[in-house]
């Protein structure tokens, strides 16, 4: 998949060792040249993961290119490594009012469940909420071929690079502002040449407290100790 061909590409010279990871119920987390975080990815199988417990034997590198994995498991891992080699720059601040600034009146496509959802449906003139299980009120997965194309926002969960479906909503979402985010969001310029107008991920400010929250089991993105928004935009116009 070239979009993860080039993800990986581009911080190929910047392999290092791995100080910690940790694989956690509902966050994978990797420490390496920064710290890097992904959702866990999980099915109903039982999945181990290859050289389980000896992780921090692996550089960054071979460890996000488990990325190119069709296991979730394994892809949430790499995605997290990748992360972790990713200088995470950009302005700080959620990009919650953002979002409710540009989508006001407009045709909006969520690709995910995020908290801001009902928000936003409260504010576009028209909304779509896909999700692969969804609940009353949204639409499956596949409907995003009809529905993303005449959208005006498109809002893509960072987890679509896990599932290996972002390529092509980025390419349904060509004549959209087309937002990325969550903090599995790879802060990296490659995503800006796939369509991206914004990215919208986390920078880690404090490593012992992502793992802390991490290993006790967080969920919520809100409830993570050590983290800060950061948001990046294309260099355009993105108040179309």
């Amino acid at each position: 998949m070239k979009l993860i061909e080039d993800l990986l590409e581009s911080v190929a010279h910047l392999d290092c060792p791995i100080r910690r990871a940790c694989v956690g119920l509902y966050w994978t987390v990797v420490e390496s040249r920064y710290t890097g975080i992904a959702h866990t990815y999980k099915t109903n199988r039982k999945v181990e993961l290859e050289f389980s417990g000896q992780l921090t034997r692996k550089t960054a590198l071979e460890l996000a290119l488990r990325l190119r994995s069709w296991e979730p498991l394994e892809c949430s891992l790499g995605l997290a490594a990748l992360n972790s080699l990713i200088d995470p720059s950009g302005s700080p601040g959620n990009i919650f009012e953002r979002i409710c600034e540009i989508a006001a009146g407009k045709t909006v496509a969520v690709i995910g469940r995020f908290p801001f959802n009902n928000r936003v449906t409260q504010v576009a003139r028209t909304a779509y909420l896909l999700e692969l299980d969804p609940d009353e009120g949204e639409l499956p997965s596949y409907a995003s071929e009809e529905v993303i194309p005449g959208s005006d926002i498109v809002l893509i969960t960072a987890t679509a690079l896990i599932n290996k479906t972002l390529p092509r909503l980025l390419e349904l979402s060509r004549h959209a502002t087309t937002v990325v985010l969550g903090p599995s969001t790879p802060m990296n310029d490659v995503l800006f040449r796939y369509g991206a107008d914004i990215i919208s991920g986390v920078r880690v400010t404090n490593p012992d407290a992502l793992f802390d929250s991490v290993a006790q089991g967080v969920k919520k993105f809100g409830k993570l100790e050590g983290i800060e928004p950061v948001n990046r935009c294309r260099q355009r116009d993105v108040s179309r």
